[in-house]
């Protein structure tokens, strides 16, 4: 199966290439989303194959990141502008179709992440800024600023963050109420961790660099 639908942009080689920067499926597994450089959000039947055009969110920025909560109710995107380093983050509550507008980010947004519970969001704006949310409210819970990152994730009880920290290179866990590090560091990478993903059973955590993949 290939989702079409999403507009090209054109390279500085003048060529036109599709730029889908993140997908995410639906807990049912039936629906998937995904966000582009096109400014828009896709919501995809995935037993039609075909892109469910009344659930498209239209946005100001590039679309870098998306997320759908464990419970359903929750579609989140994120993006922004990485020259006027604008951020825009939204949190659409899907049985009712009411969109929030987040503000208050350093800069672009390129990495989001929703709690298990799905009751927080946290996001990594301005290569450098964590911020964690409150999905219901709206309301910032925690704010921190430390190196640069492309990449951050709840543990499955929610208590723990991972990122990149304090160099791009190495990983470490936080407290999720304190963003204070705790355990050891994950060493090994030589280039910058550009992705993170953890297993479903907790047992694993993947980490993505230019050129390599490891397993902790």
């Amino acid at each position: 199966m290939t989702l079409e639908g999403h507009d090209p942009r054109t390279h500085p080689s003048g060529e036109r290439v599709h730029d889908v920067s993140s997908i995410c499926y639906f807990p049912d597994g039936e629906q998937m989303i995904s966000g582009s450089s096109d400014k828009t959000a896709r919501r995809w039947d995935l037993r039609a194959g075909k892109e469910i055009e009344e659930a498209r969110e239209v946005c100001e920025q590039k679309v870098y990141a998306v997320g759908v909560s464990r419970d359903g109710r929750w579609v989140v995107t994120a993006g922004g502008d990485h020259y006027d380093r604008a951020g825009e983050l939204k949190a659409c509550e899907v049985e009712t179709g009411i969109v929030r507008t987040i503000e208050g980010h350093s800069g672009y947004i390129e990495s989001i992440d929703i709690s298990a519970d799905s009751s927080l969001l946290v996001c990594l704006s301005g290569g450098s800024t964590v911020q964690i949310w409150e999905l219901d409210t709206g309301k910032l819970v925690f704010k921190i600023t430390s190196c640069f990152a492309d990449a951050i994730r709840f543990s499955q009880d929610s208590r723990k963050l991972a990122r990149p920290y304090p160099e791009p290179k190495t990983i470490r866990e936080f407290d999720a109420s304190t963003l204070e590090t705790v355990g050891v560091p994950f060493e090994g990478h030589t280039s910058t961790v550009s992705g993170l993903a953890l297993s479903s059973d907790c047992a694993l955590l993947a980490s993505a660099s230019w050129d390599v993949i490891k397993l902790w």
